[in-house]
């Protein structure tokens, strides 16, 4: 198993060997490493390897250089076993920064670097940047890290392709368990989920939307009252995500990324994301569900766009409006969105979205107002 402990800082860059401080004290003292030799009855080619520190310091030349110099024995061997260890503690930080540049070369070629910021990595110390990422993706080495995307990676529910948006598949899997990180650093909900009270949930949510009023807050704290916790998470680069569902716990969790400021947009992925989670996860809640834009070519994906069109708006209200405004001029179709959304509380930016939809005039202009508020 392949660890990441850092060595202590204090290991120094460049280790002196005491050789050093004997070629200091004869040029201090004028005199030439010969003449210290014969005083010390060693051969010059021994005190020469000593000062080129080739050779190490014995108890028996400390002696002698004690004799000689009138520094202490103990000193020169102090200096020698500093030496020493510091030079294995320099051999094995030079072999952990090695072994940590080799991690994190792997990590970066499936992880783009843009992202590392928005995951509050600074680069300062690669060893702290690679415990950080194992972290966050949850794993004890490279190779759990490894094995984690090449698994995800198959996953085509994972990473379909938007056909209309760029999307990066490393980028994907990342947002991804940066979701599943916060998750768990948030607050969970103490309350028990009841997937009976959906109904209860889903008009207090057309509510909501159609207040169009700290709709953010609101919408998170009722999920909360019926144990659904509500995440807000930005998308990294090239992920055209919307929303994000799963089972984390004892609660299902929804992730949106706000992507689009509309309320429409809004309002449609999260009912997406919970006909995901009454349709999907009740039934399976080891699954999860990454909702790209223009990805609607699954079975699953399209119905969580069944779900959230029907409960938005229901089939017989949708049916009654195309009936008689189906073929209403652009120029007019405004005033009659304003009076359906009076009639039946709905907000008029969620039937234009529905309405642009199914007619495909994603171009029309409105007056509408469509921001999140």
């Amino acid at each position: 198993m392949m660890t990441t402990k850092i060595l202590n800082d204090s290991v120094p860059c460049i280790i002196t060997h005491p050789g050093e401080l004997i070629k200091d004290e004869l040029m201090a003292r004028e005199i030439k490493q010969k003449e210290l030799a014969a005083l010390m009855n060693i051969p010059a080619s021994v005190l020469n390897d000593v000062i080129k520190g080739k050779r190490s310091i014995s108890a028996e030349m400390a002696v002698l250089l004690e004799t000689v110099l009138e520094i202490e024995a103990q000193y020169w061997l102090s200096l020698q076993a500093q030496y020493d260890i510091d030079k294995v503690r320099l051999s094995q930080k030079i072999q952990e920064q090695q072994k940590n540049n080799a991690i994190w070369n792997t990590i970066i070629q499936y992880i783009p670097k843009k992202t590392f910021k928005l995951m509050g990595i600074e680069f300062k110390n690669i060893g702290d940047n690679i415990k950080k990422i194992f972290e966050i993706f949850n794993v004890n080495n490279i190779d759990e890290f490894f094995s984690l995307y090449a698994a995800e990676s198959n996953d085509l529910c994972y990473f379909k392709k938007s056909e209309k948006l760029t999307s990066d598949k490393r980028n994907i899997f990342a947002w991804k368990h940066w979701c599943f990180y916060n998750n768990k650093r948030e607050h969970s909900i103490n309350v028990e989920f009841n997937h009976l009270l959906i109904d209860q949930l889903i008009n207090e949510l057309n509510i909501i939307f159609y207040d169009n009023k700290d709709s953010i807050e609101r919408s998170k704290k009722c999920l909360a009252k019926y144990g659904i916790k509500l995440m807000f998470i930005a998308k990294f680069d090239q992920t055209p995500i919307d929303g994000f569902s799963f089972w984390q716990g004892d609660n299902p969790t929804i992730v949106l990324t706000l992507r689009l400021n509309k309320i429409d947009n809004f309002a449609f992925s999260l009912m997406h994301e919970l006909g995901h989670i009454y349709l999907h996860l009740l039934k399976d809640k080891s699954k999860k569900f990454i909702n790209i834009y223009g990805d609607s070519n699954t079975e699953f994906e399209c119905e969580a766009n069944d779900y959230a069109m029907n409960h938005l708006i229901s089939c017989c209200l949708w049916n009654e409006f195309m009936k008689t405004h189906s073929l209403v001029s652009p120029h007019a179709i405004e005033s009659k969105i304003k009076r359906f959304s009076d009639r039946y509380k709905i907000n008029p930016a969620i039937i234009l979205g529905r309405y642009q939809h199914d007619m495909k005039s994603y171009g029309m202009r409105s007056n509408i107002e469509r921001c999140i508020n």
